[in-house]
């Protein structure tokens, strides 16, 4: 009993022991709890939002909760405020730049948070609960003025060429002026492991149009916008000689040749004395050449025109047409004679000499008693025994 007793006293003092602990600190914990929930912002760190452009863009304006920003000459801006959980918006408030040498258009957002708005100039609900960047991408145009010259190195007259075409490495194909400024975009922001990186464009020349015919080879000609502002392009162009000769007799002739050139552009060019032209810087093409000469005709020739190129035309005269038309007729006239002979001729084979109907050459008369008739046997002497019988049935009416 003593023992139970020693132990019902030692917990009954624990208890009141622990009683006094919790009487003298929870007024202190409470208050240090208080203090900290009054001032939420006294510890807390202030957060930074940089801006920057791709590329480097200065004196772009923008507005981040609130409050203005400008980039500065290396293209960035940066925001540092308290941190909240509140969402946050951006603005660009500069979505083109122009300079004399180039101009800027904002094309789109890298670390906005939301891909919804990554092209669009306002991006809202942005966090400010921790440092991050937004990068604002930008396409970089680039002027550039053209010239145009053979491939001899000759101006060609501007006002002859009707289309300039270029494609890009970013697959676009573009329309250049051919006497004016025309602005290519040079740069272009293309998002690349998570981040934004300037990437260069470059064109090759697909088009080139001078008086009607393609003169370029396509993809031949290239070239970078910004390091390349003025472009010379290069056509090709050749010598065209026209001759004309008999179709069948070989001599020269013709006066006068009809060349028709890409684009359906008709020269008309008098043949010398020699019957001979030279039409000189052509552009090279598909061309129909036709020669006119006295009593001819001519079937026209076309050539493919990519050096230079004689074109001998062949004209038929009358004098060749007769000759030709009598040819045809004895080598199909002959032929047809020779068969009809033939056929002639079997036929009288087939039929046999006429019958013999004892009235050849019109005679009618009658013949006299003892006159044998033609094709009869010839006579022979009566043998013994014999002239009885034959007393007797020569004459008519003899019984027999």
């Amino acid at each position: 009993m003593n023992r139970r007793a020693a132990r019902r006293c030692a917990v009954s003092l624990l208890a009141l022991l622990a009683a006094l602990l919790l009487a003298v600190a929870g007024p202190a914990v409470q208050g240090h709890a208080s203090a900290g929930s009054a001032r939420p912002g006294a510890a807390a760190s202030p957060v930074t939002v940089t801006f920057r452009t791709v590329p480097a863009v200065p004196g772009v304006r923008l507005v981040f909760a609130g409050t203005a920003l400008v980039t500065g000459a290396d293209g960035t801006a940066s925001y540092t405020g308290a941190r909240t959980s509140a969402p946050q918006s951006l603005r660009l408030l500069d979505t083109s730049v122009d300079t004399p040498d180039a101009r800027y258009r904002f094309t789109r957002w890298a670390g906005q948070r939301d891909p919804d708005q990554t092209f669009r100039p306002r991006v809202d609900g942005l966090p400010l609960r921790a440092d991050y960047t937004v990068t604002a991408g930008f396409t970089v145009q680039y002027p550039v003025t053209v010239s145009f010259t053979d491939q001899h190195g000759t101006p060609l007259d501007r006002s002859l060429v009707s289309t300039v075409k270029v494609r890009g490495s970013d697959t676009r194909v573009t329309d250049l002026s051919v006497t004016g400024t025309t602005w290519l975009d040079g740069v272009q922001p293309v998002f690349r492991d998570s981040r934004l990186t300037p990437v260069p464009v470059d064109y090759t020349l697909r088009s080139l149009v001078y008086d009607g015919a393609e003169v370029a080879d396509a993809g031949r000609q290239g070239f970078r916008p910004g390091t390349d502002r003025h472009l010379t392009f290069t056509g090709n162009f050749h010598d065209l000689t026209v001759t004309a000769h008999d179709g069948l007799f070989g001599s020269a002739t013709g006066d006068e040749a009809t060349v028709t050139g890409p684009g359906g552009k008709v020269r008309t060019v008098a043949l010398g004395p020699d019957h001979t032209a030279v039409l000189t810087h052509l552009p090279r093409g598909r061309y129909t050449v036709e020669v006119k000469a006295p009593g001819g005709s001519t079937s026209p020739r076309q050539i493919q025109l990519s050096q230079a190129v004689t074109a001998d035309v062949t004209v038929f005269s009358r004098a060749d047409v007769l000759v030709l038309g009598g040819a045809a007729l004895l080598l199909v006239g002959l032929p047809v004679a020779v068969r009809l002979g033939l056929r002639r001729r079997a036929r009288r084979t087939a039929a046999g000499p006429p019958p013999d109907t004892g009235a050849r050459n019109g005679s009618t008369e009658p013949r006299e008693p003892g006159t044998p008739e033609e094709g009869a046997p010839a006579h022979r002497p009566e043998q013994p025994g014999e002239a009885g019988e034959a007393s007797t049935s020569s004459w008519p009416g003899a019984a027999r």
